[in-house]
């Protein structure tokens, strides 16, 4: 058929114009088209969102990158469930393929690794897609150190083609709270690596590069015989078939296929027994004030602030902190919460791994009361049944993040303490200075007499880690100052600070601590720039632990700080735990 008149006196007269003006009309008709296709490509996301959100209740928006995305909302929350969670998805798509993968080792602790040849790629990419084409989950380029490359999310449609073509993919669905928070994101994911043949390996051109860049350096004829990952693990990036010996490793109560090497127990793993101790008092407890009131009247020498009722008052911290708790530290074996003859009125004392440790356990009958952190933090190696090692936790700090045993700990029990750029200061203790700026410096008298070192440093508001022998140690040869400062009822200026300032010290100086960095936030609740620091928190992606602390709040605000302050770690930690009764 002739092109209509019309149409041909148009292209007739197109022709006829400058090239510089047709190129610059194409290039608008071009830009038309594309807006438009993207137009079509938006709406049609947005139908798939829809109709996705209509048919799952449990589905919730959530914001990344400026942009608006769909997660799954969760009624509890814990990071090591949530790393669990995404390798289900990845492994259900595997079997649903019908295809063998292997765990592997990753090198981070936040997520698990699977292991896939690289010729089944694509069959176990079609298996994702039937599973989870229409779902919350995404699909993520990773890049070094971590970082996002790129993603997609299933919901969208194709994945972009970096990401699918890449030697390694991960796979995770974000988890959202019922407000939107997202308390699991892309760091939580299960990476899935496309192992290649080493005999194809050695044919690329860039063979030599290739192989230069392995960890196991292996003869040609090994390598010709081996699988080879696409990056580092903690084992081996070659695997030969020999060594491809199956095995299983169990994650959350399941058992997944893997090969023997990846489950040695390495020299670096921390597997002993790990404990929490907890201080904790209920200053709003009015039999605990009158009796705080009765003994203040007598005590000598006391700092400014060691009966101020500030520090007494409970904004339900400790109930947050044990939040934060389950949901980053799997690897705690018990709590033992230290208290004056009080029980928080929601805590599930029954419940599996907590204790509550009454003074009367772990003090003499003449100590007691006691008002002194210092006198408790000198008696908590005393607790019954106690493991070798264990974290002491003020209930004002709380875990920001997912951590290991090995950050508090190496695998030959050396204790990492938290050093803090802050010092005690030179001269004698002063009435008037902080308490633990003067119980430091009579722990340096101490040590400058026994070990000719002189001590500078305070110690950050984060978990101490604690070895209990060492608090033994120190407590035999530094009776008579540790059994003083047991037995003041309140702080005193001849105290010694012995959970941290003495425990730490001493180990440091017979081999049994190292420093070691913590990436801590301190907010002194009560300060005009309380708000503003608790904002910063909420902005970093590095903090590892952070300490609410109420320094000396003025009677007139507590109610305006209380608020503040639980709404910020409601938002955070927005699921009871398994410590809490149930309501």
């Amino acid at each position: 058929m002739s092109m209509p008149l019309a149409s041909r006196i148009k292209s007739t007269g197109e022709r006829l114009l400058p090239p510089t003006t047709r190129e610059r009309r194409a290039a608008e008709r071009q830009e038309v088209a594309s807006q438009a296709a993207e137009k079509r490509r938006l709406a049609k996301i947005a139908r798939r969102r829809r109709e996705l959100c209509e048919s799952d209740s449990a589905v919730g928006p959530f914001t990344l990158a400026e942009g608006e995305y769909l997660g799954r909302v969760v009624e509890h929350f814990t990071a090591a469930g949530a790393s669990a969670r995404n390798l289900e998805l990845v492994t259900a798509a595997l079997e649903h393929a019908g295809l063998d993968h292997f765990l592997v080792r990753g090198r981070s602790p936040l997520r698990h690794v699977v292991g896939v040849h690289r010729r089944d790629r694509k069959q176990f990419l079609d298996a994702m897609r039937e599973l989870y084409g229409a779902s919350t989950v995404f699909a993520v380029k990773p890049g070094k150190g971590g970082v996002v490359d790129s993603y997609s999310a299933y919901v969208d449609g194709a994945l972009a083609e970096e990401i699918k073509s890449g030697l390694i993919i991960r796979f995770a669905e974000p988890l959202l709270s019922p407000t939107g928070r997202v308390l699991g994101g892309f760091e939580y994911g299960c990476d899935v690596q496309f192992w290649r043949e080493g005999a194809d390996l050695l044919e690329r051109e860039n063979a030599a590069d290739l192989v230069r860049r392995l960890r196991v350096q292996a003869p040609p004829e090994v390598l010709a015989d081996s699988w080879v990952a696409p990056t580092r693990n903690r084992v081996a990036d070659v695997l030969p078939s020999a060594q491809r010996k199956p095995a299983t490793l169990q994650v959350n109560d399941r058992e997944y296929p893997t090969f023997e090497s990846f489950t040695w127990k390495l020299v670096d793993d921390v597997d002993f027994p790990i404990d929490v101790v907890y201080t904790w008092v209920d200053g709003d407890d009015p039999e605990h004030a009158a009796k705080r009131a009765r003994h203040r009247g007598g005590s000598v020498s006391v700092n400014s602030r060691a009966a101020n009722a500030s520090r007494f008052t409970s904004h339900d911290e400790l109930r947050y902190s044990l939040r934060s708790l389950e949901m980053y530290a799997p690897f705690v074996r018990h709590v033992h919460l230290v208290t004056d003859d009080q029980v928080p009125e929601w805590l599930n004392t029954g419940a599996a791994g907590v204790s509550v440790v009454d003074h009367r356990q772990i003090f003499e009958p003449e100590a007691l009361p006691t008002f002194n952190s210092h006198a408790i933090g000198a008696r908590l190696h005393h607790i019954p049944g106690l493991a070798e090692h264990y974290l002491y936790f003020n209930d004002d700090v709380f875990l920001a993040r997912s951590v290991q045993p090995n950050r508090f700990f190496h695998a030959n029990g050396i204790a990492q303490v938290p050093f803090s750029p802050f010092q005690f200061g030179a001269g004698e203790p002063v009435v008037g200075e902080p308490a633990p700026n003067s119980a430091g410096k009579n722990v340096r008298a101490l040590f400058a007499e026994d070990f000719g070192r002189h001590i500078v440093h305070k110690f950050k508001h984060t978990p101490h880690p604690q070895i209990r022998q060492v608090a033994l140690d120190v407590e035999e040869r530094y009776r008579p100052q540790v059994q003083r400062t047991a037995r003041s009822r309140f702080r005193a200026l001849e105290d010694v600070g012995f959970a941290a300032t003495m425990h730490h010290h001493y180990a440091l100086l017979t081999g049994r601590a190292v420093p070691g960095e913590y990436q801590m936030r301190y907010v002194d609740i009560g300060s005009a720039e309380a708000a503003e620091r608790l904002a910063a928190i909420e902005d970093s992606d590095e903090v590892e632990f952070f300490c609410l602390n109420d320094y000396d709040t003025p009677p007139e605000a507590q109610e305006r700080v209380t608020r503040m302050v639980q709404e910020f770690l409601e938002s955070r930690f927005p699921f009871p735990s398994r410590f809490e009764k149930s309501t």
